[in-house]
């Protein structure tokens, strides 16, 4: 019998025995606006739609007559306000592949192992061949995400900013004859060469350096490399007048921050440069001691956290970084994927299915739901401030917007049956094999001022967004009701504001 065949038997098994529960006594949120944690900074993206089609090994376009679509749906319903620019070191090189392989004359798997093959343009780190740095990726890049996207959350009144990503990865077979990890100058002169591009072309200036990514995935980036890295751009950009922002380490493996960012500290001057001390999730469960470790590494360098990447990443994710890690910025990697809806590929925003009619069907998909309700709503320069539960079923999570407007996000943590199919199905992408959501309780909140809020509520594996409004007073405390794996989300209105959805029922059915 086919794995796949087995865990969707012990689904169906699974499900009924889920099915046969009785909904669960209520329980309390009480958010404490007094209290504050970090600020936020951003919700990101890597852009990447389906333009490497390695099905058929070749690069495909069929995205671009409806890019802007993409985009704007990213922006005003995914909420996302930040890009990862990547540049990979494979730039460094004499010849330019990337014409050849958009033109069809070069396959995605012949284009994919120059990524990394890294030719020093000369001898001397301090004086640029142009002819031996290739930008056509790059600025492709820029010129149909990153502008695009700049453009259109300026037309729809929202921020997008952008950090320039480094990449080294030790995959492909050809290496070249240049090594930026153990050449630290060239590594800068490479850096500044871009950032001098980007401001010539684009009138762009990187704020924020993310130094490499995944450096446990490259053959020779490890944390004394990363600070000798920092070292030697810091100085080369500060020769240029600029002073970026340091993202590090943004090892793969959570559990491997610590140590690298240990190492990169042992070089003098290094760690007090990171203004961000990354990760990603990738590899063993990250536990609540190890997001504290970080934590604590960046607050003794007053640095920020962010968990920056994992394909798999899911709402209790999000929660768990949030809270225990105290993020501020949270990546959910990919834009879109191309196809229907089918629970695969989790690490993507949206889907796009049939792309080459006139009206495509571009929606988030329905396991992001639940984390785009956070992301929209909760902007740059948002306050994480105090919320707590009162029973170990249920998570919060929340936050006081610029404008003073609160946020409160309560979410039904998963049953004992839940949580053993998401362990497979992290290691695994196949389809949602968690059962559907049955029973519930209700969950009241208090601390909240009195005024209207929208709730917003979706399941975290089959979507199935709901919409509803509530007036919350001294007497009448709002009360949401949940069934395992639903999260509501509560936004404060502005006052005067007419109400644009129903208000909430009391009644458990009409929540299902």
């Amino acid at each position: 019998m086919s794995l796949r065949l087995l865990l969707l038997g012990l689904m169906s098994v699974l499900t009924l025995a889920s099915a046969g529960c009785s909904a669960e006594p209520g329980a309390t949120v009480t958010v404490n606006p007094a209290q504050t944690f970090q600020t936020m900074e951003a919700w990101e993206v890597t852009p990447k739609m389906w333009d490497f089609d390695k099905k058929n090994n070749r690069f495909n376009g069929s995205w671009l007559p409806i890019r802007d679509q993409i985009l704007t749906r990213m922006i005003e319903e995914g909420g996302i306000n930040r890009i990862r620019l990547e540049l990979r070191s494979g730039a460094e090189n004499p010849v330019d592949y990337w014409p050849a392989f958009r033109a069809g004359k070069l396959s995605y798997i012949d284009f994919k192992a120059h990524f990394y093959e890294k030719i020093n343009d000369n001898d001397d780190p301090r004086v640029l061949n142009p002819k031996g740095v290739q930008f056509t990726e790059f600025d492709f890049r820029v010129e149909n995400f990153l502008l695009p996207a700049m453009r259109i959350a300026k037309q729809l009144g929202r921020p997008m900013t952008y950090t320039l990503c480094y990449i080294d990865f030790g995959w492909t077979p050809l290496k070249g004859t240049l090594s930026h990890a153990r050449q630290p100058e060239e590594y800068a002169e490479l850096i500044a060469a871009t950032y001098a591009h980007m401001k010539e072309k684009y009138g762009l200036v990187p704020a924020e350096l993310e130094i490499i990514l995944e450096p446990d995935n490259s053959d020779e980036w490890r944390g004394k490399q990363i600070g000798e890295a920092i070292m030697a751009v810091s100085k080369r950009l500060g020769e240029q007048g600029i002073a970026p922002r340091i993202i590090a380490p943004s090892t793969a493996s959570g559990g491997k921050t610590m140590r690298y960012f240990d190492d990169l500290a042992s070089v003098p001057g290094a760690a007090q440069k990171v203004s961000v001390v990354s990760y990603h999730r990738y590899g063993s469960a990250l536990t609540d001691d190890v997001l504290a470790q970080i934590k604590r590494r960046a607050d003794k360098f007053g640095a920020k956290t962010a968990m920056l990447e994992f394909t798999h990443g899911d709402i209790d994710d999000l929660f768990d970084d949030l809270t225990k890690a105290n993020v501020s910025s949270w990546q959910k990697y990919s834009i879109v994927k191309r196809g229907a809806d089918d629970g695969t590929a989790p690490g993507n925003l949206m889907v796009a299915n049939q792309p080459e009619q006139r009206d495509p069907q571009i929606r988030i998909k329905a396991s992001t739901l639940a984390m785009t309700d956070i992301f929209r709503s909760v902007f740059p320069g948002a306050v994480r401030i105090g919320a707590r539960s009162d029973q170990s079923s249920i998570d919060t999570v929340a936050f006081r917007n610029p404008d003073g407007r609160i946020v409160v996000s309560v979410k039904a943590n998963p049953g004992v049956i839940e949580r053993t199919l998401k362990k497979v199905q992290d290691k695994v992408d196949l389809p949602n094999l968690t059962p559907s959501p049955s029973g519930g309780q209700w969950v009241g909140i208090t601390g909240l001022r009195a005024g209207r809020y929208e709730v917003m509520r979706a399941n975290a594996v089959v979507g199935g967004e709901r919409r509803c409004s509530v007036i919350v007073s001294p007497a009448m405390p709002p009360a949401v009701y949940l069934r395992s794996r639903d999260v509501a989300t509560l936004v404060e209105q502005a006052q005067g504001t007419a109400p644009t959805t129903p208000a909430c029922s009391r009644n458990p059915a009409d929540w299902k």
